[in-house]
C-alpha cells in the first residue's frame, strides 16, 4: 500500500471516529443539559426534526431546556451505525431508543420508542458538525412504572395515531405538545424514500 493509500485510510479512520463521537455526545449533551455543547455540537443554518419540535437547532435547544424545566425526563440509547463519506460532507444513519418517564392524570409511566437518527453531516473549520438531526420511529411502548397499575389512556384518542410512535403522539399530546403525523417512519414508506433520496441527493451534490 502506498503511503497515499495509507493516509486516506488513516484519514477515513479519523473522520469515522470524530464523526461518530459527535453524534453520540449530541445525546449525551442534551440528556445531561448541556446547551451550549449541544447547541455547539450543529452548524448555522440548521434543521432538526424530532415528534415534537421541527425547526433550528438554536431553537431545539431552547425548547429542549424549557421541557426539562417543565419536568420532561428523557434519556437516549445511540448506536452509530451506518456511515457514508463524501469529502467535507457525511451522512451518518443510528440505531436508537428514548426512554421517557411522565404523567398521565397523576400516574406515572415509562415509554420506550424505538428508532433511528439520520444526521446530514459537515465539515468545519471547528471539525464536524451536524446540519440536520432527522427522527425515523419504528414503534413505541408504555407501561405504568409501578406494575398492576393501570394507565389512564382514553382508547378513542389513539385511534388515528401512526403506529410507529402513536404513545408518543399520545402523551406529548397530553403535556400541552403538538406532533407532527407526517415523520418519517417505518410505517410511512412513502415518507422514508422522501427522507433518503433527498439526503442521498445532498450527499453527492451539496444541493
Amino acid at each position: 500500500m502506498s503511503a497515499q493509500s495509507n493516509e486516506q485510510a488513516l484519514r477515513q479512520v479519523l473522520d469515522r471516529d470524530a464523526i461518530f463521537d459527535l453524534v453520540r455526545l449530541e445525546r449525551f449533551w442534551r440528556d445531561r443539559c448541556e446547551w451550549d455543547r449541544l447547541l455547539a455540537a450543529y452548524t448555522e443554518p440548521s434543521m432538526v426534526r424530532v415528534s415534537w419540535f421541527k425547526g433550528s437547532a438554536r431553537d431545539f435547544v431552547e425548547g429542549s431546556r424549557k421541557m426539562h424545566e417543565r419536568g420532561g425526563y428523557s434519556r437516549h440509547v445511540i448506536l452509530p451505525t451506518y456511515l457514508q463519506i463524501e469529502g467535507d460532507r457525511a451522512l451518518s444513519e443510528s440505531v436508537g431508543q428514548v426512554h421517557l418517564r411522565g404523567k398521565l392524570q397523576g400516574m406515572s409511566y415509562d415509554l420506550i420508542a424505538y428508532c433511528r437518527f439520520l444526521s446530514r453531516v459537515v465539515r468545519t473549520k471547528d471539525g464536524w458538525r451536524l446540519q440536520t438531526f432527522d427522527a425515523i420511529y419504528d414503534r413505541d411502548a408504555i407501561a405504568p412504572t409501578i406494575p398492576g397499575e393501570r394507565l389512564a389512556i382514553d382508547p378513542a384518542k389513539l385511534e388515528g395515531l401512526r403506529a410507529s410512535y402513536r404513545f408518543m403522539s399520545y402523551t406529548l399530546a397530553a403535556n400541552g405538545y403538538q406532533v407532527d403525523p407526517e415523520l418519517p417512519g417505518d410505517d410511512r414508506p412513502d415518507l422514508l424514500k422522501q427522507l433518503y433520496d433527498a439526503a442521498d441527493r445532498w450527499l453527492k451534490t451539496g444541493k
